[in-house]
């Protein structure tokens, strides 16, 4: 199959537009010298978080709003129609929303399945998903219910299943968690502390999913489906200590920062606090996992890194955690 240049696929439907992950895809098309038409899917395309995007992007007359639920199988289908390619993301939390038991979590499932259905209604020719590796077959069945990781990983495979050509993204840690407080906090004397239920050494690949996400989109477009059809691509920096993060972060903003290793209680609270109980196994198994994951693989430990050839197929990588201090700005919380 040709490449972009030559097969001009014009129009990419982008789920999830108005938020972090979506809305720098939308910018990152609309900035290629390819000239991809947008086409934004959101809920409430007259809301506050639609004209932040219009005027975050510029109209530049190939971006266009469309309403669809992504739990509404057939009016997803109709804003899927025409499209190329799609951009498909699912969220585990809901900002609002709490979620009181585990069952509670299946709605991302129920959401996936209707997007691959709409996809497949559509006839999409390339389908594009932000997935999460399985942390139950990782971790050789240890830590099962990573629920926000392992139901990702099904829809991945409800969509290989269904789809002529689907590649997958899996971005590491988000930078911008670093702005929550079980991840980052401010002592008294203005020292910034960081904080995680691991201990200092353990390692990780993280992402500024705002900007990292929309690169690597627009690059597996570029490049094709005969390239990247079938393929995995993790986006995450090279490995950090969170010992290394106030390190980095202190040298580069001249603030003094520190690293804690807090109680998993502790940081699984917050958490809690504001998604509910029905999240409490979920993160802890994330965590513990996170320190317990095998440090000579890539992409939260289910990877190896021969088989990593984003670089090679993509030619883009992911942001350190300078670039990203710098991009953001950021002085800490």
């Amino acid at each position: 199959m040709a490449s972009l240049d030559q097969e001009q696929p014009k129009l990419i439907a982008v789920l999830g537009a108005t938020g972090n992950q979506g809305r720098g895809v939308v910018k990152a098309l609309l900035d290629a010298p390819h000239h991809f038409d947008v086409r934004a899917i959101t809920r409430d395309p007259d809301g506050p978080a639609a004209r932040n995007l219009l005027d975050l992007v510029g109209h530049h007359g190939r971006l266009t709003l469309t309403r669809a639920d992504v739990y509404d199988s057939k009016r997803l289908a109709e804003a899927f129609q025409g499209s190329y390619g799609i951009f498909a993301m699912t969220q585990s939390f809901v900002a609002g929303k709490m979620y009181h038991k585990e069952e509670d979590l299946r709605h991302e499932l129920e959401a996936g399945r209707s997007i691959v259905d709409a996809a497949v209604k559509a006839g999409v020719k390339h389908f594009i998903f932000s997935s999460l590796p399985n942390i139950e077959k990782a971790s050789n069945g240890r830590y099962p219910k990573v629920f926000h990781f392992d139901f990702k990983s099904q829809i991945d495979e409800w969509a290989r299943e269904r789809l002529p050509a689907v590649t997958t993204l899996i971005p590491g840690l988000f930078y911008d968690n670093l702005r929550w407080p079980n991840y980052c906090r401010r002592d008294d004397d203005g020292t910034v502390r960081f904080c995680a239920a691991v201990p200092e050494s353990t390692v990780g690949e993280w992402v500024d999913v705002g900007h990292d996400v929309g690169i690597f989109v627009r690059a597996v477009l570029i490049a094709g489906t005969s390239k990247t059809a079938s393929k995995t691509y993790p986006i995450g920096s090279p490995k950090i200590s969170f010992g290394e993060l106030a390190s980095v972060f202190s040298s580069t903003t001249g603030i003094p920062a520190r690293f804690e290793s807090v109680g998993l209680e502790d940081w699984t609270s917050t958490v809690v606090s504001v998604a509910g109980e029905g999240f409490k196994e979920d993160i802890r198994q994330m965590v513990q996992w996170v320190a317990h994951a095998p440090t000579d693989k890539i992409c939260y430990g289910a990877m190896s890194p021969v088989d990593d050839c984003s670089w090679e197929d993509l030619g883009v990588k992911a942001s350190t955690f300078k670039e990203w201090i710098l991009r953001q700005n950021w002085q800490g919380p």
